[in-house]
């Protein structure tokens, strides 16, 4: 960027504003430009002779009420002459509605109350300018190549003569965009890390409300809406990181040994009930040659089959989803998987097929659904390709899709299985360990509130720091046993807390966990060189919390009793004809037990099913068992329905 850059202060009083500009030019680079205005009007007056004198005005830091032209009035009409132009709203008697017209319209960068916090400021603005920055290179890195294109296009008409040339300048716009590409995964992987910290609370705060036995069944369907749509939020979130993360080469095979046949009973639970809320069929059909355990990587296999069947079920308004799993021996335990995602939904364009695979392209279909981030299947793609195989796609418009891949993997013996990655529920400590010091390190109080009533139950001592230098006063005379350490905050970052907690004697075992929302590698080295022992990605589940805690302290917890997760045989499941030999009286009782969320009245009909019906009373008493009355309900419900 060859233009010098300018920042506007506007505020009507001037003691404030002399106080605002005071403070940045102490710690903003010389090379900006710093003025200020009282008034709106006087705001946009500055601005246009800024740019007549060819300078660049890159953020406004505005006051709310002011006399004449308001703040959120000002910014919205600077956004639609200077798009690119930052906005930042420092005011303290701001109502609700200025604050949304300033967001929805003026696209607001920040929003800062009086009095502010100097530090907060400081570090806010030196952001700004940083993205700003960016976006600006990014930007004309993107026309420099474009005008290259360009160029290299008109020497091939008018001059063969300068092929050399032409190949020259080829490499030199491939370079280019290598280095834009590699900024936008930077700015990708930047702001995917301010989602995910306040998603670290939502989700968090969920999982506690979820535990609770107390939640009447309208409470309980709320807070598994909210977890739901918190999770649909991360998905969306991690798959912008995936992105960045295989563009810069950075995504590897995770291989562990695992039972296949229960990730799929999980995914056909997971998809099972909106398969049936939307009145479809789901049939998960497994090959008896496909080995129960098997070795490849079960993280990415799980994201691959969730794409799949997501887009299946979002597509198809009728009929159902069909998934096979086939198995193909090539060597010894060395075995080729074929899995195959079949729908009965709209199908797919002939001239869509080409663009199916590409990041940030979505049918028409998918675009007049307005849901995805059109990533989903390009990253299916690249995980398929990582783990030795290809997906294909067969699909006729109005009849149905059907997406195939293979995967490479090993078939081993159940004595091999690594540890479930499904966690058991964590309800209290085995008695006589010792009550172990936790300290909670967040400035934010709803982290720091949300661990201390995940821990607080367990009877652990506990106590909290909103920031860094509390922290090491709070360790200077308390000597806690683990640390939960944010890495940003104000006054002391995590950083430097951690660093003078670890220097301060040799002799010194208090553990200390990074609790970050970041997901560089580069950075999460640069938290073990700080003296971090491990660190903890937000937003984080409960089971990671106390399997650190168990990793580092040795604790040994009491579990929930496990749920049962076979894959189960289609004979298990219920249909109209396990209630033929049943009175329809009993039938209606059990359909309004289930309603009522009546265990002892389920489980009392269950008790009057014939010896002859073993079978019924098997899957119910499964059904019961595992806390599924609903599905129980919703079963009985789809066969009145089909009924009339």
């Amino acid at each position: 960027m060859n233009k010098q850059l300018a920042i506007l202060c506007v505020d009507d009083e001037p003691v404030i504003l002399e106080s605002l500009k005071e403070q940045l030019k102490r710690h903003l680079p010389q090379n900006y430009e710093l003025e200020s205005a009282e008034s709106g009007e006087e705001a946009l007056e500055v601005i246009a002779e800024l740019y007549q004198e060819g300078l660049e005005v890159a953020l406004v830091i505005s006051d709310q009420i002011m006399s004449g032209l308001q703040g959120d009035e000002l910014l919205i009409q600077l956004h639609q002459n200077y798009p690119q132009m930052l906005k930042i709203m420092l005011t303290g008697q701001a109502d609700v509605q200025s604050v949304g017209n300033v967001v929805n319209q003026a696209s607001l960068y920040r929003y800062i109350s009086k009095p502010w916090d100097e530090t907060d400021l400081i570090l806010t603005v030196q952001e700004a300018l940083r993205r700003y920055t960016q976006e600006q290179q990014l930007l004309e890195q993107n026309q420099k190549l474009q005008e290259l294109n360009i160029e290299l296009q008109q020497l091939n008409i008018s001059l063969e003569q300068k092929v050399t040339e032409r190949t020259a300048e080829l490499e030199q716009a491939k370079q280019a965009a290598e280095v834009a590409n590699q900024t936008k995964s930077t700015f990708l992987a930047n702001m995917s890390h301010e989602l995910r910290s306040p998603l670290n609370a939502i989700l968090g705060f969920a999982q506690l409300m979820n535990r609770s036995k107390t939640l009447s069944p309208e409470h309980q369907e709320q807070v598994e809406i909210i977890l739901q749509s918190g999770e649909h939020l991360l998905n969306l979130i991690n798959q912008l990181l995936d992105l960045a993360k295989i563009e810069a080469g950075k995504i590897t095979l995770n291989e562990t040994n695992f039972n296949l046949y229960n990730l799929l009973q999980d995914l056909e639970d997971m998809f099972s009930l909106k398969a049936q809320n939307e009145n479809l069929f789901l049939k998960f059909t497994c090959a008896e040659t496909v080995p129960e355990y098997i070795c490849t990587d079960q993280i990415k296999l799980r994201q691959i089959l969730i794409n799949l069947l997501n887009n299946a079920l979002k597509f198809t308004s009728k009929g159902g989803i069909n998934l096979t799993v086939a198995c193909r021996l090539i060597a010894s335990s060395q075995i080729r998987l074929i899995f195959a995602v079949k729908d009965t939904g709209v199908g797919i364009e002939p001239e869509e097929m080409n663009q199916l695979f590409q990041a940030f392209t979505q049918t028409k279909t998918g675009k007049e659904t307005q849901e995805g981030t059109g990533l989903g299947l390009s990253i299916t793609q690249k995980f398929v390709q990582l783990m030795g195989g290809e997906i294909q796609v067969n699909s006729q418009v109005g009849m149905g899709t059907t997406f195939t891949f293979d995967i490479q993997a090993h078939s081993i013996e159940n004595i091999d299985l690594s540890p479930e990655i499904y966690p058991k529920q964590v309800i209290g400590l085995v008695p006589h360990q010792p009550a172990y010091k936790i300290l909670i390190v967040d400035d934010k109080f709803s982290n720091r509130k949300l661990l201390f009533q995940l821990l607080q139950p367990l009877g652990f001592q506990l106590k909290e720091a909103a920031n860094g230098k509390e922290a090491v006063e709070i360790f200077q005379g308390w000597k806690p046993d683990l640390i939960f350490m944010d890495m940003i905050m104000p006054i002391m970052s995590g950083s430097e807390a951690t660093q003078q907690i670890k220097s301060s004697s040799k002799d010194n075992n208090t553990v200390i966990i990074a609790v970050t929302a970041t997901v560089l590698e580069d950075q999460k080295a640069q938290i073990f060189a700080m003296g971090c022992d491990d660190f903890i990605t937000k937003p984080f589940r409960e089971f990671h919390i106390f399997e650190m805690m168990k990793k580092y302290l040795g604790l040994e917890y009491i579990y929930a009793e496990p749920t049962p997760n076979l894959f189960k045989p289609p004979n298990s499941i219920l249909t109209h004809e396990s209630f033929n030999q049943m009175p329809s009286a009993w039938v209606d009782e059990l359909y309004q037990a289930s309603m009522d969320l009546d265990y002892d009245l389920v489980l009392d009909l269950i008790q009057e099913i014939p010896s002859e019906q073993a079978g019924l009373s098997q899957t119910l008493t499964d059904f019961v068992s595992n806390y599924k009355l609903d599905q129980i309900f919703n079963i009985i419900q789809t066969i009145k329905n089909n009924e009339y």
